[in-house]
């Protein structure tokens, strides 16, 4: 037979963890080992170092796959010149086939009206096609 204290216990040991949950936002997170100045400064970095990468690349197109995460149970994930296909399958002007990456780990990419097949650490360029990050 349940007793009342069996069904009480519990809910006193999870209510004040979900109500500590509740009280941290993601910018409060985000700041856990940071001070506000310290992380505007980060976020700065990382959308300058975005955009300078582009300005380098100019106008050939230049597509590094990064890595990918397959899931057995959903979506996988795909990283594109350190972008990631969590929220949407393009990236930059790149339309990417998460769900269509085959057994050797090649992810389809749209590049310039061409697919092309990329293995995690693969670049391809305009002028010199696929080649592999570590040569």
């Amino acid at each position: 037979m349940i007793t009342l204290k069996k069904i009480l216990l519990p809910l006193f040991l999870v209510l004040p963890l979900q109500a500590m949950a509740q009280q941290y936002s993601e910018q409060s997170l985000k700041t856990l080992f940071t001070t506000p100045q310290e992380r505007q400064a980060i976020d700065s970095n990382r959308r300058n170092n975005r955009a300078s990468a582009n300005q380098i690349q100019g106008g050939t197109s230049r597509v590094q796959l990064n890595g990918i995460v397959k899931r057995s149970n959903g979506k996988s994930v795909v990283w594109i010149n350190g972008q990631n296909t969590m929220d949407s399958s393009n990236v930059e002007n790149y339309k990417v086939y998460s769900n269509a990456i085959n057994a050797g780990n090649k992810t389809p990419v749209m590049i310039d009206g061409k697919t092309i097949y990329l293995k995690p650490g693969e670049t391809w360029s305009e002028g010199e096609g696929v080649s592999d990050v570590a040569k």
